[in-house]
C-alpha cells in the first residue's frame, strides 16, 4: 500500500520504505515462521517438510510471473500494488488462523519435537527407520542422548548458538552453497543469447526449466538428507558445484550446449537444495527452539552473497567489455568463475570442519589444537603439532574420562544446590 501511494505521487523514498524495507522484512517472516513451525510438527521427517516449505516460497514465484503484467495492463502500476497487496494479505490471514506449533506432549512416530524417544509409545519407531535419527547425523539430538543416560549437562541457548563455533562454520558453508546460483545463475538468459545464440524465446524457456530444477532440488536434497544426513547432502551439493565450476569454462569457450544445459540445471538443482536442507541442519544441530533466529540469521549469507557477488561480477564484466572484449565472447563470463570457484572451495572446505558428532561438539580441546574433522569415522585433530588421528579407542576413553568429569561436576553441583536450600 505505501509503495502505490509512493508511486502514484512519485515519492521514490515511500516506494523503497514500502516496497523495500516493509515488504522484504514481511517476506523474511513469512519464509522463515513456516518453516521454524513445520521443523516442530515433523521431528521424523525435517528434510521433507522444510523441502516442501522452500518450494512453497519458490513456485509462488513461477505461478504469479504473469500476473503483474497484464493487471497493470488494467488497472494501472499503482493500483497492481494495492490489489496484489490485498490478495496475499488475504490468503496469509487466513493460513494464520491456522498457524500453530505443536501443542505440550505433542509426539510422533514415538519421538517429541525434540526427537527424543518417549518411552512405551504406541507409534515408536521402527528398526527400519533408524537411519533417519542417525546418531552421526542428528547432533542435538546427540546432546540430549548424552544429558539423559550419561549426563553432561549440556544446554543450547539461542546466544550459545548463535556465538557457537559449528554455526559460524555453516554461515561460511551455506554463503559457499548459494554464490554461484545467485551471482552465475541470475545471468543465465544473457549468457543463452550471448554465448550461445539462442533467440529470445529459447532464453526464456531454458530460464523457466531452471527454476523447475531449482525447486526440484530444494525438495529433492531436502528428503534426501533424512536419509543421508544433512552434511552429507551438503558435501554432495558443494562438491558437485566445485567439479561443475572447475568446469564451465571449458564448456563455454568450446560451446557445447548441451553439456552447458546439462551442468547449469545440476548446478542450480544443488543451489536451491542448500536451502532446502539447511533448516532441518540447523534444527538437527540447535535444537527446534532455536531454529527461527537461526535461519533467518544464517540466510543473511544468502543476501550477502547476492549483493557482494553481484556487483564483483558486474565490475569484472564491465571492465571486460571496457578492455576490449565483446558480450560474445565466453570470457567476459567465464573469467568471473574463477573466484566462484574459490568461494564454493571455501564453502566445501568449510563444510568438513561442521561437528555433526556429539564428540567433536563436547570434548574439549587438546592443548595446541584448533581445529578437528572426521575422515571415514575417525577424529583427526589438527594444530601446532599437525594431524593427529584418534584410534576408536583413544576416543572413547578421552569421552568416557570426560563424561565421568562432568557426572562428578553436575553431583558437586546438585550437592550444593540442596545444602543451600536446607540452609535457606
Amino acid at each position: 500500500m505505501i509503495a502505490a501511494i509512493g508511486i502514484y505521487a512519485k515519492i521514490m523514498a515511500l516506494l523503497y520504505f514500502g516496497y523495500g524495507v516493509l515488504g522484504g522484512a514481511g517476506l523474511g517472516l513469512c519464509y522463515i515462521s513456516p518453516v521454524s513451525a513445520l521443523q516442530k510438527w515433523f521431528p521424523d521427517r525435517r528434510g521433507l517438510a522444510a523441502g516442501f516449505a522452500v518450494c512453497g516460497f519458490g513456485a509462488g514465484s513461477i505461478i504469479l510471473a504473469k500476473v503483474p503484467q497484464p493487471l497493470i495492463a488494467e488497472v494501472g502500476l499503482p493500483m497492481t500494488f494495492v490489489v496484489l497487496g490485498c490478495c496475499y494479505f488475504a490468503a496469509m490471514l487466513v493460513c494464520a488462523m491456522v498457524f500453530r506449533v505443536p501443542p505440550p506432549g505433542f509426539q510422533v512416530n514415538g519421538m517429541d519435537m525434540y526427537r527424543n524417544k518417549i518411552e512405551g509409545a504406541d507409534d515408536a519407531p521402527r528398526d527400519g527407520d533408524k537411519a533417519e535419527v542417525s546418531a552421526d547425523v542428528e547432533a542435538h539430538l546427540d546432546e540430549k542422548a548424552a544429558q539423559d543416560f550419561r549426563d553432561p549437562g549440556v544446554n543450547m541457548v539461542l546466544s550459545s548458538a548463535i556465538f557457537s563455533s559449528e554455526y559460524r562454520i555453516m554461515y561460511i558453508m551455506f554463503f559457499g552453497n548459494s554464490i554461484a546460483g545467485l551471482v552465475f545463475l541470475s545471468r543465465l538468459a544473457n549468457i543463452t543469447k550471448d554465448i550461445f545464440n539462442k533467440d529470445e524465446a529459447t532464453s526464456a524457456t531454458i530460464v523457466a526449466i531452471n527454476g523447475g530444477f531449482n525447486l526440484g532440488g530444494r525438495l529433492f536434497f531436502s528428503t534426501m538428507s533424512d536419509r543421508l544426513g544433512r552434511k552429507n547432502s551438503f558435501f554432495v551439493m558443494l562438491l558437485s558445484q566445485v567439479v561443475i565450476l572447475a568446469a564451465l569454462p571449458t564448456i563455454m569457450e568450446k560451446q557445447v550446449y548441451w553439456a552447458f544445459l546439462l551442468v547449469i540445471w545440476v548446478l542450480t538443482a544443488c543451489y536451491g537444495g542448500g536451502f532446502g536442507c539447511i533448516p532441518a541442519f540447523l534444527c538437527d544441530m540447535f535444537g527446534p527452539s532455536n531454529i527461527g533466529a537461526l535461519h533467518g540469521i544464517i540466510l543473511t549469507a544468502w543476501s550477502l552473497a547476492g549483493v557482494g557477488g553481484g556487483l564483483l561480477f558486474t565490475g569484472i564484466y564491465n571492465h571486460l567489455l571496457e578492455s576490449g572484449y565483446t558480450i560474445r565472447d565466453a570470457f567476459v563470463y567465464s573469467a568471473n568463475l574463477h573466484w566462484i570457484l574459490a568461494v564454493a572451495c571455501l564453502g566445501f572446505l568449510f563444510l568438513l570442519f561442521v561437528g555433526t558428532h556429539i564428540h567433536d561438539r563436547l570434548l574439549p580441546k587438546g592443548k595446541g589444537e584448533f581445529a578437528r574433522l572426521r575422515v571415514f569415522g575417525r577424529m583427526v585433530r589438527i594444530g601446532a603439532f599437525g594431524f593427529q588421528w584418534l584410534t576408536k579407542e583413544q576416543e572413547e576413553a578421552e569421552w568416557t574420562s570426560f563424561v565421568e568429569k562432568r557426572r562428578q561436576q553436575d553431583l558437586l553441583a546438585r550437592r550444593g544446590a540442596n545444602v543451600y536450600d536446607g540452609s535457606g
